[in-house]
C-alpha cells in the first residue's frame, strides 16, 4: 500500500508540474468519480465476505475445503469461482472469507484462479461475443485443469514452507 502511495503522489507531483494544475484537478476529479462508483462494489463484497464468515460453519468449510479434501475441495473451489459473476471486488473479499471460514490456501488458489481463467460470466458474454466458438472452446479446454493444479502446488508449496517454518521454530 504504502509503494502505491508513493507511486500516486510522485505521478500525482509529476502531473501538477508537468502538465499544470487544470489537467492535475481534472484528473484528480475523475478519480474521485472512478472511486465513488467504485466503493459500494467493493463495500459490498466485503460485507459478503464478512456475513460468510459468520454463516458458514467452519467445520463444514474445512471438510470441503480445507487441507484434507484433496482434490474435490479443489474442484469445487475451481468451480465456485468459474460460475462466480463479478470482478475482483466480489472475488478477493470472497476469498479472504473462505480462508477465514475453514479453506485452505490450495482452495483459495484455485478459488481465484477458476474465477481468473474460468469465468463463464465473462467467457459467455465477452469472449463469444469477439472470439470465434472454435477458439474460446480451446482456451477454455487449455486452462480447465489449471486451478486444480495451482490449488495443489499451493498445497504443495506452503506445506513445505510451513513444514520448514516449525522445524526453524523448534530447532531455537
Amino acid at each position: 500500500m504504502l509503494i502505491v502511495l508513493v507511486v500516486a503522489v510522485v505521478s500525482g507531483a509529476l502531473c501538477y508540474a508537468l502538465k499544470g494544475p487544470e489537467v492535475f484537478w481534472a484528473v484528480l476529479g475523475d478519480d474521485l468519480w472512478l472511486l465513488l462508483a467504485i466503493a459500494p462494489k467493493v463495500l459490498a463484497g466485503v460485507l459478503l465476505a464478512g456475513l460468510l464468515t459468520v454463516l458458514l460453519p467452519r467445520e463444514q468449510v474445512a471438510r470441503w475445503m480445507g487441507s484434507r479434501s484433496g482434490f474435490k475441495g479443489l474442484a469445487l473451489a475451481s468451480l465456485a469461482g468459474a460460475l462466480l459473476p463479478g470482478g475482483p471486488m466480489m472475488t478477493f473479499p470472497l476469498a479472504v472469507a473462505l480462508g477465514t471460514a475453514g479453506a485452505d490456501i490450495g482452495t483459495a488458489t484455485a478459488f481465484v484462479t477458476g474465477w481468473a481463467l474460468l469465468s463463464v460470466n465473462r467467457t459467455l458474454v465477452w469472449e463469444m461475443s469477439f472470439f470465434d466458438n472454435d477458439f474460446v472452446l480451446l482456451r477454455y479446454a487449455i486452462c480447465l485443469l489449471l486451478p486444480l493444479l495451482l490449488g495443489w502446488l499451493a498445497r504443495l508449496l506452503f506445506g513445505r514452507i510451513k513444514g520448514l517454518a516449525e522445524e526453524q521454530g523448534g530447532a531455537e
